[in-house]
């Protein structure tokens, strides 16, 4: 073998290069397996795959996308510290509470009429004592057994029994009854579990809304606005069975007379279980006059227009109009020796109500059980909701009134006439379609007044324009600004004008001009009703007597007065 030179450079034999391999059209096997790269090691069958773990950045596996994103720097907040499980644990509920009231309203009606006016099928946890509960209502309603054998006939018939359980679940039920009085502890429990499922849901959804890509800024009201409406709904719902009364008790049992809120006999301003409405322009004194009769409500005033009015619990206040005003009228009639009284007794809620009362007519039912009122005042009505003259605000504003009624509550509202027409000539006006806003307002109404002025006059006019008795005024009224008083300061008197008449007698187109000065001696045919029905009801008393009366003109019928001036009766 030749040897080299220690001088001569080393010379490397040539790498070669391995044999190119061509791409693979995809959806073809390699025709080459042994060629190119190495093969990878077979995997041992007994072991599962791996799951190959995608890039955090990457939404596919396409080989453009694997570039890391600005994002990929964001550090993302952690869950909450100390309730990393808030979002896995398991609603809160008690099924050992559901089983027991479920199985005492199995054999006690009674105690199942309690827990309807406490809850309703929504607020159980399992579907299944939801179904369960609406039989028993359906049984409960019909008169019919609620025993096991019966409810399981009856969710037979429904197709119901498989999915509460079956038969022997039912027995569960039955077994598991609480002690007959309990059943107000139960229904507590269930329904503060309900509401707690209702304000984590809300939450969820809030919490979704909010990462939405396409996240609206007033989906989050809605939603609570939503969320409000559908508790108060539930909480009002079972009151339901409260309502159902017989139709004997309904008819025969009323009394014969209306009871009197604010009046006295037939002249009745303010009738038990009917709204009151006081209508007028700005500045004639409605809220002066109305916290004259609020303070005589709970006692701090002898009466109201020299009329009593009924003693309330308390009174809830809404002061949604101009709030300061309202709180410096009220101070002109009260000083701090009734701190005591108006403390106890008068609730306030200051600005507009927390929801539309036309879109959730029950909001105004739960402030009054929240203020423990049963008596509410509405100032006024144009805050309580959206566009009075809309007959659907003014149906919502209606049906707002009379739930409240229904769960014994009166209610007094202000209101406001028309700023066109008879108004800007300055003629008072005499119908309720003079009244601003919707027909539904004032056909809910049992007693609407017309308080009629310019702003700032010390008289005013006060006339019935619905009354749920006898008709009472037309009223002069002076108002004292100063000490907050208000009175009757003109009246007409029939008694003194049939006794000025002497032997000839008072007739109603005559008493209808004193009435009326407004008409300037041509009275209309309603003022003239108004005038005659007011001398029937002096007959009707024993303090008149009627005489003449025909056919043709002058031959009316004249009264004339059996009251002398030292107010004896004479026959």
């Amino acid at each position: 073998m030749r040897r080299r030179h220690r001088h001569q450079p080393h010379r490397r034999r040539p790498r070669r290069h391995p044999t190119p391999v061509r791409p693979v059209p995809p959806g073809r096997r390699n025709p080459h397996p042994t060629a190119g790269p190495r093969s990878p090691r077979r995997r041992d069958s007994r072991r599962p795959p791996r799951a190959p773990v995608p890039a955090p950045h990457c939404r596919t596996a396409h080989p453009d996308l694997t570039r890391r994103s600005p994002v990929d720097n964001v550090r993302h907040l952690p869950p909450p510290s100390g309730d990393d499980g808030a979002y896995t644990r398991e609603p809160p509920h008690d099924i050992g509470a559901e089983l027991a009231l479920l199985g005492l309203c199995m054999y006690e009606p009674a105690e199942h009429a309690t827990a309807a006016g406490l809850l309703g099928g929504g607020d159980f946890y399992r579907p299944g004592h939801t179904t369960i509960w609406r039989t028993l209502c359906a049984l409960h309603a019909q008169g019919k057994p609620t025993d096991g054998i019966a409810l399981a006939d009856e969710l037979t018939r429904s197709g119901d029994l498989q999915r509460v359980g079956g038969a022997p679940y039912l027995h569960t039920v039955q077994a598991a009854a609480a002690v007959r009085g309990q059943v107000e502890y139960y229904a507590e429990i269930i329904t503060r579990h309900s509401r707690a499922r209702d304000q984590i849901m809300l939450g969820m959804r809030l919490l979704q809304d909010g990462y939405a890509p396409d996240h609206d800024p007033e989906t989050a009201p809605r939603l609570i606005e939503a969320f409000t409406a559908d508790r108060t709904a539930r909480t009002t719902t079972g009151a339901i069975h409260d309502r159902l009364i017989d139709g004997a008790s309904f008819i025969l049992d009323i009394p014969d007379q209306a009871p009197v809120v604010w009046g006295h006999g037939d002249e009745v301003l303010w009738a038990e279980g009917e709204a009151l409405i006081l209508a007028g322009p700005s500045g004639v004194g409605k809220t002066t006059l109305c916290q004259q009769v609020v303070l005589a409500a709970i006692g701090i005033r002898p009466h109201a227009l020299g009329m009593p009015v009924r003693e309330a619990k308390r009174v809830l206040y809404l002061a949604s109009d101009r709030p300061p005003q309202a709180a410096r009228s009220l101070r002109r009639m009260v000083g701090p020796e009734h701190r005591e009284q108006l403390a106890e007794r008068l609730v306030i809620w200051k600005g507009p109500p927390p929801a539309d009362l036309a879109r959730f007519p029950d909001t105004l039912v739960q402030l009054c059980r929240r203020a423990g009122a049963d008596m509410v005042v509405l100032d006024s009505l144009k805050d309580m909701a959206g566009n009075l003259a809309d007959p659907e605000i003014g149906s919502g504003i209606n049906s707002a009134i009379q739930r409240t009624l229904v769960d014994g509550v009166e209610v007094f509202a202000l209101h406001h006439h028309r700023k066109q027409g008879n108004e800007s000539k300055g003629k008072e006006p005499s119908s309720l379609d003079e009244l601003f806003g919707s027909t539904w307002i004032t056909a809910g109404a049992g007693s609407v007044l017309s308080l009629w002025g310019a702003a700032g006059d010390l008289i005013v006019s006060l006339k019935h324009l619905k009354q749920p008795a006898a008709e009472v005024g037309p009223y002069r009224l002076r108002h004292d600004h100063v000490h907050g008083e208000t009175e009757i300061w003109h009246q007409v008197d029939a008694v003194i004008l049939m006794r000025q008449t002497g032997h000839q007698g008072l007739t109603a187109a005559q008493l209808a001009v004193a009435m009326f000065p407004a008409s300037q001696g041509k009275p209309t045919d309603a003022e003239m009703q108004k005038a005659r029905r007011k001398l029937d009801s002096l007959v009707d008393a024993g303090l008149a007597e009627r005489f003449g009366g025909g056919k043709g003109r002058g031959n009316e019928a004249r009264f004339r007065s059996l009251v002398d001036e030292n107010g004896e009766i004479h026959l």
